[in-house]
C-alpha cells in the first residue's frame, strides 16, 4: 500500500482492533457477495494523509483486487477519525459499485481525485497479491520499522485519541511478541 504524497515517509498502522471492526462491517454489509472470497481491511496514518485500503481475493487465486482510498488530514482543518469514516464510506462505494457490475477495468490504477462528501479524495485499483509482496520484501530484507511514524504528535489526534492510538499500538505488540514467544517454544 503506497501513499499518494511524495512526503508522506512516516505511518503508523490503524489500530488492529479498530481495523478489525471496520472489516467486519464490510464482511455482514457485502456477505452475499464474499461468497468463496476472503476480504482483509488496512490503514495507515501519515502526518497529513490517510490510506485506507480493502483487500478481495478469491480462494486459490494470486491476484487481489485492492481497493484504496487517500485523504488529506490536517491539526488545522478535521481529526483523522472523521477522515477514516469517510474514506470507510468511499471504499463501501466503490466496492459495492465493483459487486453490481464485476467490472474493475474501470477503476484508476494510479491516485485519481473524486469529489466525496464535499471534498476530494483520491481512490485507487491495484491487483498486487499484498502477501506475496510482504513476503518477497521480507526475503529482501526490505522489511523495516524505519517507515513507522515516531513523531505521534504529527497526527491530527487530540490527546485522548493519541494516547488511545499508542496504547493499542503497544497492546498489539505485545500480543505479536507474546504470539511469537509462543510459536517459538511450540518448535522446540
Amino acid at each position: 500500500m503506497d501513499p499518494r504524497k511524495k512526503d508522506s515517509k512516516k505511518w503508523t498502522k490503524i489500530p488492529a482492533d479498530y481495523a478489525i471492526q471496520i472489516q467486519k462491517v464490510f464482511e455482514q454489509n457485502f456477505k452475499a457477495q464474499l461468497v468463496g472470497k476472503h476480504l482483509k481491511f488496512d490503514g495507515r496514518l501519515y502526518p497529513s494523509e490517510i490510506v485506507l485500503r480493502v483487500d478481495i481475493h478469491t480462494q486459490g487465486e494470486l491476484r487481489h483486487h485492492n481497493f484504496e482510498v487517500s485523504l488529506d488530514h490536517s491539526k488545522e482543518k478535521q481529526n483523522a477519525i472523521p477522515q477514516i469514516h469517510v474514506g470507510v464510506d468511499a471504499l463501501a462505494s466503490v466496492v459495492a459499485e465493483y459487486f453490481e457490475t464485476d467490472n474493475w477495468a474501470d477503476l484508476p490504477l494510479i491516485w485519481q481525485a473524486f469529489p466525496f462528501e464535499k471534498q476530494t479524495i483520491w481512490l485507487k485499483y491495484t491487483g498486487e497479491n499484498p502477501d506475496l509482496e510482504a513476503e518477497a520484501n521480507r526475503l529482501l530484507g526490505l522489511e523495516s520499522s524505519e517507515a513507522l511514524l515516531t513523531d505521534l504528535e504529527d497526527l491530527d489526534l487530540d490527546e485522548e485519541q493519541l494516547e488511545a492510538l499508542i496504547e493499542k499500538n503497544n497492546a498489539d505488540k505485545a500480543t505479536k511478541k507474546q504470539k511469537k514467544t509462543t510459536d517459538d517454544s511450540d518448535f522446540h
